[in-house]
């Protein structure tokens, strides 16, 4: 049985866990942790601490108040109450609770937005595939609180000698 190994985990391609009800599966990120790198998760995630580098979950993330991710999350739903600096995709449902501070893009399938959370990106919705990726060609177009122009607008004047 060997403890140690001796090839370089970098040239590794780390497996993904299966088999496993994402119900029944938590994860947890505790308050003063600090983890860095590439997290791979067929269940929940929930990130009281911080994380650096990227989150890829089967299941649901949740970011508390407090907590911290620098880097791409990838994930089936989502709910953010803490701060995130980095591109968020969700295949379903993507919520950013009051207390939720976001500088980066998203891409979810449903978004909601409580009064008092802060959002610094883009936003496309409807654009995810199920396994996380964008539909080719898709990009966001839209950044969050740009004036959209008005579909209101008033119809040409009538041609003279018309009215």
């Amino acid at each position: 049985m060997a403890l140690l190994r001796t090839t370089n985990p970098a040239e590794e391609e780390l497996p993904r866990p299966n088999n496993t009800n994402p119900a029944e599966q938590h994860n947890i990120i505790g308050k003063g942790t600090v983890l860095e790198g590439t997290i791979r998760s067929s269940g929940n995630v929930h990130v009281s601490g911080t994380v650096t580098g990227r989150l890829e979950v089967d299941g649901r993330t949740v970011v508390m108040p407090g907590g911290v991710v620098e880097g791409e999350i990838v994930s089936a739903s989502a709910e953010i109450g803490g701060r995130v600096k980095g591109e968020i995709r969700v295949r379903d449902r993507l919520v950013l609770k009051t207390t939720a501070v976001v500088e980066g893009d998203l891409n979810t399938q449903k978004l909601v937005i409580e009064e008092g959370a802060s959002l610094t990106g883009r936003c496309d919705m409807g654009s995810m595939r199920g396994d996380g990726t964008m539909r080719a060609g898709e990009r966001p177009t839209r950044r969050l609180g740009a004036e959209e122009p008005s579909s209101a607008t008033p119809p040409p004047p009538p041609p003279p000698g018309e009215g």
